[in-house]
């Protein structure tokens, strides 16, 4: 599970900021919401249009495209605007069954420059420039002409697929199986080679519709799915039938089926997250949700979040939302709330709410939005 993310000259950060994902001493939602290392099931980032919490996500996906990607990246983009440095440095620190990886990439417009991979503190990795080294028993390892698009890490594993070192392959299954998804225009990216498999029609096309259909059944959602090339309606309205399937939804208590491009935002958005959801309950990795609060009522944010913290064991939901309700003791502890604020000259800072040490009793929500945690916009309201 990922510790901590540390960031320096990358887009709206200029300043090197490290966000922490290990758990306080705060004992309320203990058992549901920290996994059994001390780390949070993840962390929800609220704060103004623009400023940061996307780039925040970016920079967490940002492992998984460049060691699973099939496309190259352009690094020049990810300098921050606001300097004039050369390079920026993204430092990872995961736990993966009590032991401490810890991964930094420095980047420079033309690539990357420098690698470092630590095992508990223990150098296993590093480059500098096109030359690299791998200091392992099993395969001491040096090389020279190293492209400078690709980290020597992805080389590396594609080798040797780490044979001679069971946590490393684990912790590669982890950020492989960790999905990114954008709930406003749906796009969806995964460093498995099966992520075509979460969009939902392929989802549905290989698991038929029981899963989602028994998860709206656990939740209370009062409505099913179906998917078919044709919708069973009982009255009035006629038959689609078409060469493709697709879904339609029944809501309870009556027997018209409509079709999903008849139906609401909310409901479209929640059937192409769900095969994501499902995936990070089942498998462990990282679930990364930008724009979480497209077309979701209040209600059904705080249903998601609650089952997701009840029911996945090693999976962290990371999200950046408007929806301050989510920040509710019932749902979440102060220590994976983050308010993301864009302070000029000194770029996208960060403060975590239990900073502050707020009591359990107290409203996070109300706090935060009295300015206390900061990340609050003020807008001029009277004209």
């Amino acid at each position: 599970m990922l510790k901590s993310i540390k960031i320096s000259n990358y887009k709206t950060f200029i300043e090197p900021t490290e966000i922490d994902f290990s758990a306080t001493n705060y004992r309320f939602l203990e058992s549901e919401n920290v996994s059994n290392n001390k780390t949070t099931k993840g962390a929800i980032f609220v704060g103004e249009n623009a400023s940061g919490k996307t780039n925040i996500l970016k920079a967490i996906r940002l492992i998984i495209d460049i060691l699973f990607g099939v496309s190259e990246i352009n690094f020049s983009y990810m300098k921050s605007f606001y300097t004039m440095k050369k390079e920026f440095e993204i430092g990872y620190i995961f736990d993966i069954e009590d032991k401490e990886i810890c991964y930094n990439i420095i980047f420079s417009e033309r690539g990357i420059t420098d690698e470092k991979l630590f095992i508990d503190n223990i150098l296993y990795l590093y480059r500098h420039d096109n030359s690299a080294e791998v200091y392992s028993d099993a395969t001491p390892v040096g090389a020279t002409n190293i492209a400078e698009n690709l980290p020597f890490l992805r080389k590396f594993y594609f080798d040797t697929r780490f044979n001679d070192n069971a946590i490393l392959n684990k912790w590669f299954t982890f950020l492989k199986e960790s999905v990114y998804i954008n709930c406003y225009d749906g796009h969806i990216s995964s460093g498995a080679d099966n992520v075509r498999e979460l969009l939902y029609d392929n989802f549905l096309e290989k698991n038929g519709v029981k899963q989602i259909n028994d998860f709206f059944k656990s939740i209370g959602y009062r409505q099913q799915i179906s998917y078919s090339n044709e919708t069973h309606n009982k009255k009035g309205f006629h038959n689609t039938r078409t060469t493709d399937k697709f879904v339609s939804f029944k809501k309870d208590q009556t027997d018209i089926e409509i079709p999903i491009m008849y139906e609401s935002t909310g409901n479209s958005t929640l059937i192409a997250l769900l095969p994501s959801f499902i995936h990070a309950i089942d498998k462990p990795c990282m679930l990364i949700i930008d724009e979480f609060s497209s077309g979701f009522h209040n209600e059904l944010e705080e249903c998601l979040l609650k089952y997701f913290y009840h029911f996945s064991q090693n999976s962290q939901i990371f999200l950046a939302t408007h929806s301050t309700n989510v920040l509710n003791n019932a749902i979440i502890r102060p220590d994976q709330a983050f308010a993301v604020s864009f302070n000029g000259m000194h770029g996208t800072t960060i403060k975590r709410f239990s900073d502050e040490s707020p009591r359990e009793a107290q409203n996070l929500e109300k706090m935060y939005l009295n300015g206390v945690f900061d990340g609050k916009p003020y807008y001029k309201k009277s004209f």
